[in-house]
């Protein structure tokens, strides 16, 4: 069979493979299935294309008024309406009696096209019923018609008129197709490329007349995929055909081979049928044919399609039959397999058979490893095979890993011998890391079985430890020294329950006052296989704690004419008390809370000694001042002329620290000019001039009375 011609057929079998199956009912309102885009009107003298196009749809779930069914076409002439009167009848009419197969044309009745049937719809009952056939027709199919008076094209011809060509001779060009149904609102699209249209000859270019006929068909349901393809000038039919698809090289004597056909059109059944040998499955498009014994040379098949209509067409397939058998061995089962069990091994290909084993059939049950070889007879001659076949052990496991470990230390254990592992652990890889020490067991699983094996992985040997104090009692903060024993070439580490640590074997550590505890640990270092040990002494060291010496004054501050003091003890932790007055006698007290009276003006430090009852002391000291009877002093004149004397004009007092103190200079206006908040913080005229100024002052006195006083000043420069 020509390349060409076969390649048309693979290509008409896919158009009909991409169909949707004859029973099938669409979901949605309709489905477009095919449009000749290319129109036949050539054999009618005056006829349009534009008058003799058509599409082919199938209605959905609904039936369809024609008054709610509209079409758009792919060129811009407008939709001009369906017309079904005495003229659609009488083409209708004409129509069927063209058709000599067992299809039928049937206008749809009172204008509605009823749920889930196939419609041919057609552009102009003006159309040239000699230039298309509808003898083939093998459907029954309901037909509508526009309204006469488009005589331009409805769907565009070939963009690739021109050279014949095995490719299009054009680029893309897409045009749309849509059918739509008003009441409840739902459409259907072809859109196709026309550069893709193919010519009577399946394959692209040529004149106009050559592309005649050319037509797109679309899958559904889903997106549409549209095929291009070429019936010639007829109905938008699939012709009933039978293509032998298989063209096989040579087939081995005694061999199988498998064929393919394919059908299109509207087909009841397919069969193979022809030779002496036999088809697997006769009724199937794809089968294997076993040519029988007598066929050493060859065998003439055929693939045959039924129609509707009940007529029969078939297609022919010559296989060449040659050289000796072929004989194959297959197993029933794995070859590879576990001790125990077994595998039949059958030979086919010959018409008796001898194997290695002196065994004399075509099959044989083996259960140990090797290679089997069969050899065939036929009467083509004689052949062999072999097949190897592997018998597995169960499995053993191994564990590979540490037998001793350091106690919170990772040990890391290695499992072989499985496919699979799974651990006491939970884990399920062939390695895992665990902490140890501990007991672990693995269980190994291959495809012959499980095997288990356990391990105790045991504690190393452990350093142990031991450390002497020096000074663990006294006062805080108590520095006491640690030695540790020598143990070797080790690592000291020290931990105090104070949160501190140390390094070393010989440590002194400061503590707080409290119990505390102190651990030691010991680690190797080089190599030293032993682990790491620690040794603990709960409250080895005792830190006491200092008293806390306090105390306040009662007045904070005296005159000489009421100087005396009661001193107000607010230490704790202590259980003795001195005082140290700081007077010129040198004056002393062990009282907790004692009273003093100072007998001169001045300042004095005092000072409280505290001890606790086991001798940790503190103290603390504090000035008190004895001052005059209240007085303040503001001289009647100054002189700001930075001669050094006399250059600022302030307040002198009794009151050594007032509480309260305010000083404030106003000009002859009334107008403030200066304030001072300090004994200290004086007025030194600048930025005013020579005259008389007003002052007050503000004070509070040691007893807690606050005067006021007011007076004048002189500013000479």
């Amino acid at each position: 069979m020509p390349k060409s011609i076969r390649s048309l057929l693979l290509f008409a079998c896919t158009v009909c493979l991409a169909s949707a199956s004859h029973g099938q009912i669409p979901t949605k309102c309709l489905e477009i299935e095919s449009v000749l885009v290319d129109a036949c009107n050539a054999a009618c003298s005056g006829a349009n294309e534009g008058e003799n196009e058509m599409f082919r749809f199938i209605v959905g779930p609904a039936p369809i008024p024609l008054g709610q069914l509209s079409a758009q076409w792919a060129t811009p002439n407008a939709f001009l309406g369906w017309v079904q009167d005495a003229a659609s009848a009488n083409v209708t009419a004409q129509l069927n009696a063209t058709i000599t197969n067992c299809g039928y044309l049937i206008e749809p009745p009172g204008g509605v096209i009823p749920a889930g049937k196939r419609v041919l719809g057609i552009t102009s009952t003006n159309m040239c019923i000699a230039g298309n056939s509808f003898a083939q027709l093998s459907d029954t199919l309901y037909v509508i018609y526009q309204e006469p008076g488009n005589t331009f094209g409805h769907f565009k011809n070939t963009g690739s008129i021109g050279p014949l060509s095995a490719t299009p001779n054009t680029g893309a060009s897409y045009r749309t197709f849509i059918l739509s149904v008003s009441a409840p609102q739902c459409s259907d699209t072809a859109t196709y490329n026309i550069a893709q249209l193919v010519n009577a000859y399946g394959t692209y270019g040529g004149s106009y007349t050559e592309n005649d006929g050319s037509t797109i068909v679309l899958s559904w349901p889903g997106v549409p995929q549209v095929s291009y393809t070429n019936y010639g000038c007829q109905a938008p039919i699939i012709p009933l055909a039978a293509m032998v698809l298989t063209q096989p090289d040579t087939v081995p004597c005694g061999s199988a081979v498998e064929v393919e056909g394919a059908t299109t059109g509207n087909v009841t059944a397919s069969f193979w049928s022809g030779g002496t040998g036999t088809f697997d499955d006769p009724n199937g498009n794809t089968t294997t044919y076993t040519p029988g014994p007598d066929e050493t040379t060859g065998a003439v098949l055929q693939f045959c399609a039924v129609g509707a209509c009940g007529d029969t067409v078939c297609a022919w397939l010559q296989l060449a039959v040659e050289g000796l058998p072929t004989v194959a061995i297959t197993a029933d089962g794995p070859t590879t397999f576990c001790q125990g069990n077994t595998v039949t091994l059958t030979a086919s290909g010959g018409a008796s058979f001898t194997w290695n084993t002196g065994e004399q059939a075509a099959a044989i049950t083996v259960d140990s490893a090797g290679t089997y070889t069969v050899t065939g007879t036929s009467s083509c001659g004689q052949g062999t095979a072999d097949i190897s076949v592997e018998v597995l052990p169960g499995p053993t496991v191994t564990l590979d890993g540490p037998t001793t470990v350091c106690p919170g230390e990772p040990v890391q254990l290695i499992a072989t011998g499985g496919t699979t592992y799974s651990w006491s652990t939970g884990e399920v890889t062939d390695t895992i890391t665990a902490t140890g020490p501990g007991p672990y067991s693995v269980t190994a699983i291959t495809s012959c079985g499980s095997a288990t094996l356990s391990i105790e992985v045991l504690a190393g040997e452990a350093f142990q430890p031991t450390f002497t104090a020096v000074g663990t009692a006294g006062c805080a903060p108590l520095c006491t020294v640690f030695e540790a024993e020598d143990l070797g070439l080790v690592e000291y580490t020290w931990a105090f329950s104070d949160g501190m640590s140390a390094t070393g074997p010989n440590v002194t550590h400061c503590f707080s006052a409290g119990d505390h505890d102190v651990t030691l640990t010991v680690a190797a270092l080089d190599g030293d296989p032993r682990c790491p040990g620690s040794v603990t002494e709960n409250a080895v060291v005792h830190a006491w704690p200092l008293p806390v010496a306090q105390f306040s004054m009662d007045p904070p501050a005296v005159t000489i004419d009421a100087p005396t003091i009661q001193f107000i003890n607010g230490s704790s932790g202590a259980a003795y008390w001195q005082w140290y007055f700081g007077d010129p006698g040198d004056s002393t007290s062990f009282l907790r809370d004692p009273v003093f009276a100072y007998d001169a003006v001045d300042c004095y430090n005092v000072l409280l000694v505290v001890e606790s009852s086991v001798g940790c002391t503190d103290s603390t000291s504090s000035q008190i001042c004895v001052e005059d009877t209240y007085g303040l002093w503001l001289p009647n004149a100054f002189t700001p002329n930075n001669d050094g004397f006399n250059d600022t004009f302030f307040a002198i007092s009794t009151v050594r620290d007032p509480e309260i103190f305010a000083l404030d200079i106003f000009d002859r206006w009334g107008a403030m000019i200066f304030s001072s908040s300090s004994l200290q913080e004086g007025w030194d005229g600048s930025n005013t001039m020579d005259g008389v100024y007003a002052w007050r002052a503000r004070i509070r006195d040691t007893s807690g009375k606050l005067h006021e006083e007011t007076g004048h000043v002189v500013l000479i420069r």
